[in-house]
């Protein structure tokens, strides 16, 4: 969500631009030799008033998101011998809601390692967006199944507007029983190079 406004000074004297922060864009332009100068003058406030809007290459920006999934398929394995102890493989799907309204569905794959209450997980989620955009993450965590969550996740990579993402940060949530289904908070920060 955008807290800024930018506020755009025009000085018709020199044909300069000053927005909020000291940015300032010159325009080799005098007035008395522009055609349709009124025309470039909205292309470069409107440019300017974009800018907060687009993602430079290589500048870190925070993201925020809640996901929801259900269990697809489980496999759990019961270690002989050792009470309470089991291993497994699960694939979920959801759905990813974002701050700015965004919406993707969600395949995750992960493995994990219960002992008695606790959990450790490790895994691939991937992110896929109505425009075609996706991106791949991958996350370890750790909680009870029916109980608190919380963990850590990189982003890896993706495609169309995530082409060449790379990020990372945290979740928190809650498990659901009896089939694993689950819950996360996340945040972070992302780049694109």
């Amino acid at each position: 969500m955008l807290t800024d406004i930018h506020r755009i000074q025009a000085d018709t004297k020199t044909g300069s631009i000053l927005s909020k922060g000291g940015k300032k864009a010159i325009m080799a332009v005098s007035k008395a030799n522009t055609v349709g100068g009124s025309i470039i003058w909205a292309t470069l406030v409107v440019f300017l008033l974009s800018q907060p809007l687009m993602v430079n290459a290589d500048e870190e920006t925070t993201i925020e998101w809640r996901e929801a999934f259900v269990t697809v398929d489980a496999e759990l394995r019961e270690i002989e011998g050792h009470k309470d102890h089991a291993v497994g493989l699960m694939q979920q799907r959801g759905f990813a809601f974002y701050e700015d309204e965004d919406v993707a569905t969600v395949s995750a794959w992960l493995t994990f390692e219960r002992s008695g209450a606790e959990t450790n997980y490790r895994g691939y989620a991937v992110y896929s967006f109505p425009d075609g955009a996706s991106k791949i993450g991958r996350f370890t965590g750790t909680g009870d199944p029916q109980g608190e969550q919380s963990g850590q996740f990189t982003l890896e990579g993706g495609t169309g507007r995530y082409e060449g993402i790379t990020g990372q940060g945290q979740f928190t949530g809650h498990g659901f029983p009896p089939h694993g289904d689950i819950y996360l908070d996340v945040s972070g920060t992302y780049s694109l190079r």
